[in-house]
């Protein structure tokens, strides 16, 4: 009896021994690499986008454009609270027209800009930390002369006398736009001096404002440059209602304004600006 039991006893073994050489070995757990934890900069700026509600606008009409997490705020709208641990400085930027340098507190959420001729502007907004741009975010804002003479339609006068300005960063200039109501209405643009943009020379003036009627309206019809100062005197005489103490420098005419640029006072010019008044 023992005998036959220790025969059984082997026989199990040696078929238990065969089934394990059979099985694969456990494999051994590998735990997953470990990923890299964000940094708060990268975390709190990867959503950053940027909006206007304009991408249309009328030269020397003010657009809007804003910074906004576009994850968390799908109206366009966000309130930031950062500090240096995020980033160092925030940069706006238009070629030509707009450099400014935010910082991050209190942080810029928000910004007006103006244009004083028609063209695509390409905004950009860059996030720096530790000197390096780690966030870029762009939109593009079409300026057109969509009314009649800059930002006024003469058929819906505007409200308010003051009606619109541009400025540049990189040139310094800011010319206003100023709407005068009487019986004979007319607009003008003017260049605005302050400490920011001491007073030019006449003939920067007068180059200022000659590039940005001409960027608008094209050749004048009339300029000194080809007419007698007499000639170029009656045509204004002629087609100006406001019989105003200017000399005129060139003059333009459209389907519905006409625009000169002019000299005043008429004997000894001290200042030049674009005047317009719309067709009678």
């Amino acid at each position: 009896m023992l005998k036959k039991h220790l025969i059984v006893s082997c026989i199990l073994f040696i078929f238990i021994s065969c089934s394990k050489d059979n099985y694969p070995n456990t494999p051994e757990v590998i735990p997953p690499e470990e990923k890299e934890e964000e940094s708060l900069t990268t975390r709190l700026t990867k959503n950053i986008d940027v909006w206007t509600d304009n991408w249309v606008i009328n030269v020397f009409e003010q657009g809007l454009i804003r910074v906004y997490d576009k994850e968390e705020h799908k109206d366009h709208f966000t309130v930031f609270l950062w500090d240096k641990e995020v980033v160092d400085s925030i940069v706006w930027h238009i070629d030509d027209i707009l450099h400014y340098n935010s910082g991050v507190n209190p942080f810029r959420s928000m910004t007006g800009v103006t244009f004083a001729k028609p063209g695509d502007y390409k905004f950009d907004l860059l996030l720096y930390k530790d000197n390096k741009v780690i966030k870029q975010a762009g939109l593009t804002i079409r300026a057109i002369a969509g009314k009649d003479f800059f930002n006024v339609n003469w058929g819906n006068p505007p409200a308010s006398s003051f009606v619109g300005e541009s400025y540049s960063d990189k040139e310094g200039y800011r010319i206003k736009q100023t709407y005068v109501k009487g019986q004979f209405p007319y607009s003008y643009l003017s260049l605005y001096y302050s400490d920011q943009f001491p007073k030019q020379t006449l003939e920067k003036e007068k180059e200022y404002l000659m590039e940005v009627a001409q960027a608008t309206f094209g050749t004048p019809k009339f300029v000194s440059a080809q007419s007698k100062q007499t000639e170029l005197d009656e045509k204004y005489t002629k087609l100006f209602k406001n019989k105003l103490n200017y000399t005129p420098a060139a003059i333009w005419e459209n389907s519905t304004s006409t625009i000169a640029l002019v000299g005043t006072p008429k004997d000894a010019i001290e200042t030049y600006f674009i005047i317009a008044e719309p067709k009678y």
